[in-house]
Formats: structure tokens, sequence, C-alpha cells
């Protein structure tokens, strides 16, 4: 483990905290809300500067299929973010409304889909990181032991909030956001607002566990069919 990983991680659960905290704009008020998101993309910023190294090999060749996909949802999320932080400074009444930028309806839109457009490209972005990230926690817990119980239970888990998350995707109205679609689906937030994020965190959790699943049965796969490949006789 390289000695900033900690901090890398630390710095990317902490911008993913704030990122689900802003999503909660009717209780937090668009003060609040303001500087939230200026705090998270101070803390993207930071991420990305102790990732730097990582662009410069990502335009070198030699990847597999997973290596794409990488990039491809890195890129995405880039591109979301700068969505999410262009129309921020538009449509800014408090911390950035002395640019005087116009920003009006559509960038609102725009801005709302952004946000859960990064919620789920992040989700999936951890989930394609799961086995590292679960190797830094038993470090820091100090398990070193391997127990299939924990395992099974963690599992279960999991998948049954995943399950979960599906129904929280229609409760939330994950599609409608997504498409920056014109929808009467709003939290009531003159209600304990814990359930608002209980259902975010089974949708992430969902992304995450369909994004780890895959690449580990893309693993298999990949294994299963390099194994076919060296038992097949040359060709002469």
């Amino acid at each position: 483990m390289t000695p900033s990983l900690p901090i890398r991680l630390s710095m990317t659960f902490a911008a993913g905290g704030l990122l689900i905290a802003a999503l909660a704009y009717d209780r937090l008020g668009n003060v609040a809300h303001e500087i939230i998101g200026t705090v998270m993309f101070a803390l993207l910023i930071a991420h990305n500067t102790f990732n730097r190294r990582w662009y410069a090999r990502a335009s070198k060749g030699g990847r597999n299929l997973r290596g794409w996909v990488n990039i491809v949802f890195i890129v995405s999320l880039l591109s979301t973010m700068l969505a999410l932080l262009v129309t921020s400074l538009m449509i800014s009444r408090n911390m950035f409304s002395f640019l005087s930028l116009s920003g009006g309806y559509i960038a609102r839109q725009i801005h709302g889909s952004a946000a859960y457009w990064a919620l789920i490209i992040v989700s999936v972005h951890v989930g394609m990181r799961w086995s590292m990230i679960m190797g830094v926690m038993r470090g820091w817990l100090r398990i070193s032991d391997w127990s299939n119980v924990r395992t099974a239970v963690l599992r279960t888990l999991a998948v049954a909030i995943a399950a979960y998350g599906i129904h929280s995707s229609f409760v939330i109205g994950i599609r409608s956001r997504l498409m920056a679609e014109i929808t009467m689906n709003f939290w009531d937030f003159s209600q304990p607002s814990l359930g608002f994020f209980l259902h975010i965190a089974s949708i992430i959790v969902l992304y995450a566990c369909s994004a780890h699943y895959a690449m580990k049965l893309a693993g298999m796969l990949n294994l299963a069919q390099n194994g076919r490949h060296r038992r097949l006789p040359d060709a002469r």
C-alpha cells in the first residue's frame, strides 16, 4: 500500500459524502448547498492532483478490457463533474454571484441531472475498485484472517441492500432525474430526512455491487478463455 492511498481514499469518501449531502437541497438551503459543493470540488481537485500519474499512464496503450472500461467511466465522471461545476457557477446566488454569469431554468435542470449522473458513476467507480478498498479496510482494522462466515454475511447484506436499491430508484425517481425530466416526485423534507439518505445509500450499493460483480464475472470469463487457449495444440 502506498502511503498516499489512505489519504486518497479518505478524500474520495469525503467528497462522495458531500455529494450525497448536497442532494438534499431543500433540506439544506442554498447557502449550505453552495458551501458543501465548494468543499466537494476542492477535495476532487486534491484527489485528481494525487492521481495525476494515472492520467500519464492512461495515454499509453496495451491495456485490457477492464482498463478501457475504467478509462470510459473516469472520462464520463470528469465530464459530469465539469458540467456540474460550470452550472454551479452559472446558477450560484451566494458564493459566486459576483461572477454575474447567466444561468436560468435549463442550467438548473442540467445541474440537477449532472448531480445524479455523478452519483451513479461514482458508485460504479467505487464498485470497480471494491476489492482494493476492502484490502485497505482490512489493513486499517488489522483483519488478517479469512472468514467464510463473515464474507457470506457481508455479501448477503450487500445483495439485500442492492435489491432494496431497485425499489429506492423508483421512490427517488432516478430515471426522471437522470433524464432531466420535469417531475413532481420531490422528497418531503418536512419529514425526517433519514429516509432520503437511506434510499440514496441503497442506490449507491446497487450500482457499486453491480459494477463489482460485473468486473469479477468478466475476470473469470477472461481466465477461462485464456485457459482454453493454452490447452489448444499449436497449429503447424
